[in-house]
């Protein structure tokens, strides 16, 4: 071999070490660069080319386990933002000071302390107290849910906003990778290989926000989908995500995906909508809670309804320190509904005495090709139908305004459209929707104006007749309810409790023992027995003789509003009576029953039969949200533990190491030396040669 061929065979070797050096000092530099992947330069050999080859320099990664990190990534901040978002309402409802359920206790405590001295204005001025502060409570508690339900829809916003930037990003840098590819000069490219490791790096980001699929092309670009399939980026489109307030819910968002092309940002496709649970990411996660914010909004409003309509009924059924009948001491509002028509307005109202069967649900009418359905929507916005539910025996579709509730008063709703349903079912389609519960614990508030206006006093007492044979008596065991479908109502000149002809206001004891119920007019001095309005059998033994007579003329549930016990042995011919209780201000006995509300079942559960106390529900309630809550900081913890195992396994092999690449460096310096002295030995042969002749 000549000397000019020991320079040539320098020359390669200094050259390609070079390269080696090349590589090896870039990985170096970026070994804190974000999303930056080391490089590894191989040489091939070759008895042609001075026994170096062709040389590529390639990124060191192992794309499955990419793939499972990306997926890793989303699933941790699903869960994140989930928990995120749940945390202040948790929290807020969780704490001891703002507790509901603590409010209630103490409202109920006080009443109790009232009600063992009827006539003490100051005890009543203290239980007056303890009702304002359960109405603020539950408006507090409510106004703070809606602003994290604001709070976390605006990082919904958010979040689209940077996964739209993400996505057009990743399509540009696609499409330049092609452009790249399909000419040739993407081999040994050091700018190649950066859009390579920048496009793994906007994907990497994007899945923080969605839940995303990455599928690579023969020319080096990124199609990347949603779990659903729905594309996201390609080297042509990219999608754009746009956030909507829903038409007939202001406090939800509906996600929409469309497609724009890279070249000129023409848009080629409609919107389509997508589901929340197909999103993923932390995206998805916002929108869940989001979600669940709602729904325990709904549960919350539930809770004041049954709350307030209980305490107001039992209040209605006595008579207060000024001997006048008791009224409501909570307003229960009126909900607004929307339509799909500005032509058409619906009005949802809340039964009185039906507070125990409102349930959390939002109610949704729609009348079309003259017909007209009703749904309802829970917790999962799932659309269930249930107009056979409607009772159809009381709404007439050709009344204007219509009036529609259910059978039973189920669901304790009924509504009020502008117009009649025959009107409306010949209408192409119109839409109602109410969320009767949503903010109904904000709108609670409180009418008691004095703290007279507690109806201690029942409305009806009884009274022993004084020639019985036998040694019973008779108590009032409860009086629950008055109006014209009872047995008591309110006379609308005196405002004081008044019979309704047919009250079963005298019991009188039969030869087999029977209790034969009548109604007497209590103005009647005659020695008149009254009018026979039913029997109870002497088999129940003078308990509950009310719930237990059978009547000679039909009567609504929870008639005559009052019930009576009669203790002892009785005799033939005995007589006991139920009086209006004139001038009984000292009487505590519905101060009794406002307290032992306490104890009964007044709220439902929704979804189910089952009732359950106030403080039964508001634990249901902590309980959902604190479930679903400790659900995702669980679950956040495990994600974040196996995300953080994946991307260790894939910095293993695609992370720099220092200690490698500084021995790589010495290895190939010296390389580079050794090559540089075959140079510089060409060049002594040569000058030796040069000085021969």
């Amino acid at each position: 071999m000549g000397s000019t061929d020991l320079i040539i065979t320098g020359k390669y070797g200094v050259l390609n070490q070079q390269k080696l050096l090349n590589a090896t000092s870039n990985n170096i530099n970026n070994v804190n660069t974000v999303g930056f992947i080391r490089k590894e330069t191989q040489t091939y050999t070759s008895c042609v080319d001075w026994g170096v080859g062709a040389t590529y320099t390639r990124r060191i990664y192992d794309q499955y386990v990419q793939r499972q990190m990306y997926s890793d990534c989303s699933d941790y901040n699903y869960y994140k933002s989930y928990a995120e978002g749940l945390d202040t309402t948790d929290r807020l409802l969780s704490d001891s000071t703002m507790s509901v359920a603590n409010a209630m206790s103490d409202f109920f405590d006080e009443l109790s302390t009232a009600a063992s001295l009827p006539t003490s204005t100051a005890n009543r001025q203290a239980a007056m107290a303890k009702l304002d502060i359960v109405v603020n409570r539950f408006q507090t508690a409510n106004e703070s849910m809606f602003d994290s339900l604001n709070d976390v829809n605006s990082r919904v916003h958010d979040s689209i906003t940077e996964i739209n930037s993400l996505t057009r990003s990743i399509a540009n840098i696609n499409y330049e990778i092609r452009s790249m590819a399909l000419s040739d000069n993407h081999v040994n490219n050091e700018i190649y290989l950066q859009m390579l490791d920048e496009r793994d790096r906007l994907t990497g980001e994007l899945s923080k926000l969605m839940s995303v699929k990455v599928v690579e092309q023969d020319d080096g670009t990124y199609e990347i989908y949603m779990s659903t399939g729905m594309l996201l980026a390609n080297g042509d489109s990219y999608g754009c995500l746009t956030d909507k307030l829903n038409d007939f819910d202001s406090t939800k968002r509906q996600i929409y995906l469309s497609y724009e092309n890279t070249e000129d940002a023409s848009r080629n496709i409609a919107n389509v909508q997508l589901t929340i649970d197909s999103i993923g990411g932390a995206l998805g996660g916002y929108l869940n809670a989001s979600k669940e914010i709602r729904n325990t909004m709904r549960e919350l409003g539930k809770l004041a309804v049954s709350f307030a309509d209980a305490l107001n009924e039992q209040n209605k059924a006595g008579f207060t320190l000024e001997d006048k009948a008791g009224e409501a001491l909570l307003k229960i509002q009126s909900v607004q509904g929307v339509s799909s028509s500005n032509s058409y307005g619906i009005t949802c109202d809340f039964i009185e005495g039906k507070g125990e069967n409102v349930e959390a649900y939002d109610f949704e009418l729609i009348f079309a090709g003259g017909d007209y359905k009703v749904y309802k929507r829970g917790k999962d916005d799932t659309r269930v139908d249930i107009t056979d539910e409607l009772d159809k025996t009381f709404i007439d579709e050709t009344s204007n305004p219509a009036e529609i509730k259910f059978k039973d008063d189920k669901y304790g709703v009924k509504f009020s459209i502008n117009e009649s349903i025959d009107t409306l079912k010949t209408t192409t389609r119109t839409v109602f929707y109410v969320k009767p519960t949503v903010l109904s614990a904000s709108t609670l508030s409180s009418i008691i104006s004095k703290p007279e206006d507690f109806a201690f006093a029942s409305a009806v007492r009884t009274r022993t007749g004084d020639d019985n044979y036998g040694n019973a008596v008779i108590s009032l065991t409860s009086c629950t309810a008055t109006g014209t479908n009872y047995g008591v109502s309110v006379d609308a000149t005196s405002h004081k409790p008044v019979f309704n002809t047919n009250a079963p206001n005298k019991i009188v004891i039969q030869a087999n023992g029977d209790y034969n119920v009548y109604y007497k007019d209590p103005s009647d001095t005659t020695a008149s027995i009254g009018v026979l309005l039913g029997t109870a059998p002497a088999s129940c033994k003078g308990v509950n003789v009310f719930a237990n007579t059978v009547w000679n003329t039909a009567h609504g549930s929870g008639f005559p509003g009052y019930e009576v016990t009669i203790a002892g042995t009785v005799k033939q011919n005995d007589e006991f009576y139920v009086e209006i209780n004139e001038k009984g201000q000292a009487d505590n006995s519905n101060a009794n029953a406002l307290t032992s509300l306490r104890s009964e079942k007044l709220t439902k559960t929704t979804g189910s039969s089952q009732t359950t106390t106030l403080n039964e529900g508001y634990a249901n309630l902590l309980a959902l949200i604190g479930s679903a809550s400790n659900s995702a900081k669980t679950n956040t913890e495990a994600a974040e533990a196996k995300y953080e195992q994946t991307v260790k396994m894939f910095e293993s092999n695609s992370g720099v190491n220092l200690d490698e690449e500084a021995t790589n460096l010495l290895m190939f310096q010296q390389s580079y030396q050794a090559c540089a002295k075959i140079i510089e030995a060409s060049q002594t042969v040569f000058n030796a040669l040069i000085a021969a002749f």
